[in-house]
């Protein structure tokens, strides 16, 4: 379950990890929506597409369990980003998160 600390609230009770290189080439990709968080591990800036992507793709950058950057991910585009993790959630869904809050996978 991905929690917003600071605002005491549950984004998504599906957590998955992209831990293959499977996981992390598909992304959610070719999906038509999606009602998880998808957790991608980085080291440093890296860029993510939403090639194939059917939706925009809401992105937050974590660095130390805050949310350091907030980006939409729009099909056919890409964007660079930095930070320990990145979660992938569905934008459509609007989930409550603001640069600077505390997360936390439960």
């Amino acid at each position: 379950m991905l929690v917003n600390l600071t605002k005491g609230e549950v984004i998504s009770e599906r957590v998955e990890y992209a831990d293959t290189f499977l996981k992390r080439a598909l992304g959610l990709m070719f999906r038509r929506s999606y009602d998880g968080a998808l957790v991608f591990p980085l080291k440093g800036r890296t860029l993510f597409h939403g090639f194939f992507c059917l939706f925009p793709i809401l992105l937050l950058c974590v660095r130390e369990g805050r949310v350091v950057c907030k980006k939409t991910l729009k099909p056919w585009s890409v964007v660079s980003v930095e930070g320990d993790y990145v979660i992938e959630l569905d934008a459509r869904r609007e989930p409550r998160v603001e640069v600077g809050d505390e997360v936390g996978i439960v």
